[in-house]
């Protein structure tokens, strides 16, 4: 049987039982593939001069297409016949790719469809007929390419469509379909705030260009996205919750506004918040916020209203660009976030009324709990008090731990537990882990055992019951558990990971691991998130109290050495330009984590942050400044500014017990930075200038004070600055430091750009690129890349400038500075503006757009360029 196949995508062709003919850019081919279009349909003479010849053809086109069509039949015999005023090729349409194309589409086979594909039909026939056909089939190419996108998605194949989905959405940035597919591919690779944004992205371009609003099924994806991307920040449920009927009532019917929940500790505040609010969720659509303020914590680390802040306002996904410096400004932003918004606030563990009053939002659809050991009574709250569970109560908690059948086996005993237990959740459910982790242990014996311990209880003081509870539970665990729990409470900062109760034990990772799990099954520990634990602060405080003082320094040495050396592996992946400090070597048993990429470095950094944080106060001077050196850039990147600039006082005041003229240069540097993100500029300026001095002798050391230096000045002393950086530029050349050259030539080149002196502007960025290249630096080069761009836009030379901020925008996005990559597009929209080109000045601002909105920035500045075009 003859096998016949026709192709008319990318080129006409055919196949006949494994013989090629490729036609070419020829007449013939021209002819053939007409006819093969219409295959099974009679063609005109004249529509096939049309086609192949266009709208203009020659005296004798006629004869000529005679001619072609006797040629054909001679090349293909029998394919072309003559079927009255016209001419027809006798194939099944199935045999054609741009008919079989269609037949796979319209059966759902989209997958194989697209694989016909190699190029556009009748590619080498330049007609007005043919370029009409091709147009159309551009559309049945791109709806059967968003068909099989939809497959894909059904596939869960969110995450490889990403790319793809970007790159459509750049080309068709109206096209609500690609949107809708774009966002969902986000949303299922678990990037729904990127996919949130998106959405607005494509809002405004509507209203921009269209005037219109976002159609009604786009308009139901941003909802049911919406509602996905609330935060859901409670803790896991309490399990098993027993009681406290009458509390969950009034929690019920209390009006959207503040509650507090107050109570000794261990007499189950939390549970009954996080209960509540578990049960209560679905009246807050908008979101679940929770912070554990840390109020009665044995390290006295409470969090700071500051700090609270910048966790509500991270988790309501508002970018940190435009987060205020200052409480009042961060409170006013909070109510801006929350204005429309029908959200639950949970403050756990809260110190005072001044800890929470900046926490509140007081808008009318959010609702906030309060728990704390103290009445605080912020203005119009309403007032919860929590006492002892009641008896019945207390023996169904206990019931539940250890099992109801248990617990009427031996009613008497389940009263004594319940009753020397002081009816508190906690000490019963500590109590009920040691019975239930020993099923044959008689609960008669459990109660007597407590009873043994009576001698710590006192009627008037609730935690000298818990401290006998606990201390039970402890005689039931392994020594090496024991000495565990002990070492916990040494903890500076509220929680650690598995590495960190390593050090701290100084163990390997596996048998610490097998340690904590005996903790966690005795309820002496939690492990909220995985690798990292906890335990109720009543508990850390007993801990702390076991603790050896033989064991003691050691141990806290382990846990500190720890966290300086692995913050300082960290601190060098997050910023691999800067010089790595001098490390001790660690003591034994202390376990250093490695990092191989940006990312992970992030988010240990990140991770660790409050940990670093209260750890610095107790470090010896070596380990207190390495960590305040590895904190230095990511506090400074992620806008912790105030952390920043503690942890900079922490770790000068560090190496002034040190003789580390080096190290005390660079903190003095870092200070600098951090006293200048706060607005105190003159002490900024006093920090630099004393590091100048430190640096005497240290020629690299002084040059980079000097840039630092610079970049404090405002635009109006940008000569000022100037000659700063030149100073630099000259230490930098004496020491033959390449790096810091390249960085102050840099700083030159920017500078002269924005006072007008374009041509050394240039002079400067072409010496440094040159330096970039060598060092393969993405950053470096795409700084000087923008210099270039600035200084061609000053000078009128606009096709120049916008080659400059094109390459410029390129190598920011190869360097993952997306805020850089949009300040660089909207640098080329204004370039084309300049130059009279208002289509590509709109299609620069616009990609800019986006990037900003992807990015989480303010964009009404180009929201303001785009505006007239409405007009």
């Amino acid at each position: 049987m003859i096998t016949v196949r026709f192709t008319v995508f990318g080129g006409v062709s055919a196949r006949v039982d494994g013989r090629v003919t490729e036609f070419g850019a020829t007449r013939l081919g021209a002819l053939l593939g007409v006819l093969l279009v219409g295959a099974g349909e009679v063609v005109t003479a004249d529509e096939l001069v049309e086609r192949v010849l266009g709208d203009a053809p020659p005296a004798r086109a006629r004869a000529m297409m005679r001619t072609w069509l006797t040629r054909l039949r001679q090349t293909l015999p029998g394919l072309v016949e003559r079927d009255g005023a016209g001419y027809v090729v006798r194939v099944d349409p199935l045999e054609v790719d741009l008919h079989l194309f269609r037949h796979l589409v319209r059966a759902g086979r989209t997958a194989e469809a697209l694989a016909l594909v190699t190029g556009e039909p009748l590619s080498t026939l330049d007609t007005p007929w043919a370029a009409q056909h091709r147009a159309g089939f551009a559309a049945e190419l791109l709806a059967a390419r968003l068909d099989h996108v939809d497959d894909r998605l059904a596939r869960d194949e969110h995450a490889a469509l990403v790319p793809e989905l970007r790159a459509l959405a750049e080309q068709r940035p109206l096209d609500e379909r690609v949107a809708a597919q774009l966002i969902e591919a986000l949303h299922g690779s678990g990037r729904t705030q990127e996919a949130v944004r998106h959405f607005e992205v494509v809002k405004a371009r509507l209203a921009d260009e269209l005037g219109a609003e976002p159609s009604r099924p786009l308009a139901a994806l941003h909802r049911r996205l919406r509602s996905a991307s609330a935060p859901r920040q409670l803790p896991a449920p309490p399990k098993p919750f027993t009681g406290r009927a009458p509390e969950l009532a009034q929690l019920d019917r209390a009006p959207t506004g503040v509650v507090v929940i107050t109570g000794t500790g261990g007499v189950g505040k939390t549970s009954l918040a996080v209960h509540w609010a578990h049960r209560a969720a679905d009246r807050f659509p908008d979101g679940q916020l929770f912070v554990n303020l840390h109020g009665f914590g044995p390290s006295g680390a409470a969090v700071s209203p500051g700090d609270a802040l910048l966790r509500l306002l991270s988790a309501l996904d508002v970018p940190r660009a435009k987060v205020p410096h200052d409480l009042a400004g961060q409170s006013e932003l909070l109510r801006d976030a929350l204005a429309d918004k029908r959200v639950l606030m949970v403050l756990d563990n809260a110190t005072d009324t001044d800890q929470v009053e900046p926490l509140l939002p007081r808008t009318p659809n959010a609702h906030v709990v309060i728990t704390s050991r103290t009445a605080i009574k912020p203005a119009h709250a309403h007032s919860l008090p929590l006492g002892l569970l009641p008896p019945d109560d207390a023996r169904e908690l206990l019931a539940s731990r250890i099992g109801h059948d248990r617990a009427r086996a031996e009613p008497e005993a389940v009263d004594t537990v319940v009753r020397r237990c002081a009816r508190l959740p906690l000490a019963l459910a500590v109590a009920g882990a040691r019975a239930a982790t020993q099923p044959e242990f008689p609960l008669a014996a459990l109660a007597d055992e407590l009873a043994d311990l009576d001698a710590f209880a006192d009627d008037d003081d609730v935690t000298a019951d818990l401290r006998s509870v606990f201390s039970h539970s402890c005689k039931a665990l392994s020594p090496a558990a024991l000495r565990l729990f002990r070492l916990l409470g040494l903890v500076p900062g509220s929680d650690i990971s598995l590495a960190g109760a390593a050090s701290l034990a100084g163990l390997a990772v596996p048998e610490t691991e097998a340690l904590l799990a005996e903790l966690a099954r005795a309820n002496l520990l939690d492990e909220p998130e995985t690798g990292r634990f906890t335990c109720h602060d009543l508990l850390r405080d007993y801990a702390a109290e076991l603790a050896l003082d033989s064991e003691r320094d050691e141990a806290l040495h382990r846990l500190l050495d720890h966290l300086a050396l692995t913050s300082v592996e960290a601190g060098v992946v997050f910023t691999p330009s800067r010089r790595r400090p001098a490390t001790p070597e660690p003591a034994t048993g202390v376990v250093v984590t490695r990092f191989h990429t940006h990312e992970e470095a992030l988010t240990w950094l990140m991770s660790e942050h409050p940990a670093l944080m209260a750890a610095m106060p107790h470090g010896t001077p070596a380990q207190t400044w390495l960590i305040g050196w590895s904190l230095a850039d990511v506090l400074d990147r992620q806008a912790h500014y105030r952390d920043l600039l503690t942890s900079q006082q922490l770790a000068l005041a560090a190496l002034e017990q040190l003789d580390d003229t080096d190290g005390l240069g660079r903190t003095l540097i870092n200070l600098g930075r951090g006293l200048a993100r706060v607005g105190r500029l003159d002490e900024a300026t006093a920090a630099l200038e004393r590091a100048f001095d430190v640096y005497e002798g240290d020629p690299a050391g002084q040059a980079g004070v000097l840039l630092n230096i610079a970049m404090l000045c405002p635009d109006d002393r940008i000569p000022q600055a100037l000659e700063y950086t030149r100073r630099g530029l000259a230490l930098f050349e004496e020491c033959g430091d390449e790096y810091g050259q390249a960085n102050a030539l840099t700083g030159l080149a920017w500078g002269y750009g924005k006072i007008g002196e374009y041509g050394k502007a240039i002079e400067h960025a072409e010496r440094v690129m040159v330096k970039w290249r060598a060092m393969g630096h993405v950053i470096g080069q795409a700084e000087t890349w923008d210099n270039l761009g600035t200084a061609y836009l000053g000078l009128g030379e606009h096709e120049k400038a916008a080659e400059a901020f094109t390459r410029s925008a390129e190598h920011f996005r190869l360097g993952g500075d997306r805020p850089l990559e949009a300040a660089a597009y909207e640098e080329l929209g204004d370039t084309h503006a300049a130059a009279g080109d208002a289509e590509l000045a709109r299609e620069a601002w616009q990609t800019s757009l986006r990037l900003h909105a992807e990015a989480g920035l303010p964009a009404e500045r180009l929201r303001a360029k785009l505006q007239p075009e409405r007009q």
